[in-house]
């Protein structure tokens, strides 16, 4: 049986000496009260209630300290569905309680270690055990010190093992093998919205259990998402704003045409995608200041996935009636690289200068595993669609200059125009019979993907959420 150490705590728990000056929680008939220590101290005088806290946790044990008023020592209890499964007393030494609450007279001797039998934790569940505290000998209501959750041994090792599925979905594969052993009807409807959320509800159930978040695909999947999670959000707070080079009344004033939720979505997807096998690079075709680029060159880096940029350098071409300036959205070679290097991940980077259609007249590129484009042109995307044939045929492909009503029901519906790069990625794809489906991410992003055998992206909504889970739940 493992413990899994999803502490809910009526004090500050992992800190053997709080500070004096910090607000102190006590547990009386239940309740959870938080006051400033003089102001608690008056209210124990009134109330004699019990207070302490777990330390620590690990496998079956459990370590703290509880104090009472009065002579007597505190009866520490465990309970798991409304049974108790272990007990003892406190009575080791701890003087750092005896310095903070000096008017305890036990407070030195506060100190206790508490073990629940491996025979009380089923070996195929996860359950709740509560930690409870009252004076020994006492009628007193118990005090609740803190709630961990364990799970069995069993299950622990079943989640390590997890069989493979075979299902292709937008979660990496073997977490949707591990989920698939916890929780089997959570992976059983992952194209949608509604089943993606429910997928990462039951991921949750994994995550806050350290146990069971030590699983090697979990914890590297996690790892990932709170590395570039961390890095995407330096990045939008220190890359260039302003784009000093605009022309006035220019669209290109601001530095950033993207969103840090947009960028996310193509990052988590390359990890998705290395996760089914699929092999090759990944490019970006136009990088203006490097705002993306900064960003996906160290999701790059954190898989080991070489990263291709693609630009003219001097800005968009001409092209009548597309509402556009040639030159405009024009971010130099050298400010680009001087903006990667310093906020992203150079080294992962070859850069390729040049328009597209002179570019490609010579230079042929290596497999690729996914496609993003910001490229604002219909003739800019005709001109780089000669890089389709090297896709995997389980690839992505993510453009810039996408609305939500583009997508119905899996088609993708639009027209023709000089401003739309859209419709020369499609017909490239009909020619290859490999027709397209696709969902709008977020902003002016959507994905696309093989309609027959190629790997859906993840939602938006559902990736926020896991997202929120990390922050709010893992990492609080």
């Amino acid at each position: 049986m493992t413990v899994l150490s999803n502490l809910h705590s009526a004090e500050s728990v992992g800190t053997a000496s709080p500070s004096p000056l910090a607000p102190i929680a006590t547990s009386f008939a239940g309740k959870t009260l938080v006051k400033r220590p003089k102001r608690l101290v008056r209210q124990l005088n009134r109330l004699a209630g019990t207070r302490g806290i777990l330390d620590a946790n690990a496998l079956n044990r459990f370590s703290g300290w509880a104090v009472s008023r009065g002579d007597k020592d505190v009866l520490i209890e465990a309970w798991i569905d409304g049974k108790q499964v272990a007990s003892t007393k406190t009575g080791g030494e701890r003087p750092d309680v005896e310095r903070l609450l000096p008017s305890y007279r036990r407070g030195r001797f506060s100190g206790f270690t508490l073990e629940v039998p491996a025979s009380a934790i089923a070996q195929d569940r996860v359950v709740d055990v509560k930690i409870t505290a009252r004076p020994d000998g006492s009628l007193a209501p118990k005090a609740w010190l803190a709630t961990a959750t364990l799970a069995g041994d069993r299950l622990v090792e079943k989640l390590a093992s997890a069989p493979r599925t075979g299902i292709i979905g937008p979660f990496p594969g073997p977490v949707i093998d591990v989920v698939a052993v916890f929780k089997p009807e959570a992976v059983e409807e992952l194209s949608t919205v509604s089943g993606q959320k429910r997928f990462i509800a039951a991921l949750r159930e994994i995550l806050i259990v350290p146990a069971l978040r030590e699983t090697p695909a979990i914890a590297d999947y996690v790892r990932y998402l709170q590395a570039i999670a961390s890095h995407f959000s330096f990045v939008d707070r220190f890359f260039p704003t302003a784009n000093k080079q605009a022309r006035a009344g220019s669209a290109d004033f601001h530095g950033k045409p993207n969103s840090v939720p947009e960028i996310m979505a193509i990052a988590h997807q390359l990890y998705v995608l290395k996760s089914y096998g699929v092999k090759g690079d990944f490019a970006e075709f136009g990088c203006f200041k490097g705002f993306s680029s900064s960003m996906l060159s160290f999701a790059c880096e954190q898989l080991g996935v070489k990263m291709h940029i693609f630009d003219s350098f001097e800005g968009l071409p001409e092209a009548k009636h597309s509402g556009y300036t040639a030159g405009d959205y024009a971010g130099s070679l050298d400010e680009v690289t001087e903006n990667v290097r310093r906020l992203g991940s150079v080294e992962q980077v070859t850069f390729h200068k040049g328009f597209y259609a002179d570019t490609f007249r010579d230079y042929r590129p290596p497999q690729l595993m996914c496609l993003w484009m910001d490229v604002d042109l219909e003739v800019s995307a005709k001109d780089l669609m000669v890089v389709a044939d090297k896709l995997d045929p389980r690839a992505s492909l993510f453009s810039h200059e996408c609305v939500a009503d583009m997508f119905a029901d899996g088609e993708i519906v639009t027209a023709p125009q000089p401003d739309n790069p859209i419709p020369p990625v499609l017909d490239r794809f009909e020619q290859l019979g490999r027709p397209l489906t696709g969902h709008h991410v977020h902003g002016h992003t959507g994905a696309f993907w093989p309609r027959s055998g190629g790997v859906p992206v993840l939602h938006h909504d559902a990736l926020t959420r896991l997202l929120q889970i990390l922050q709010k739940e893992v990492f609080k």
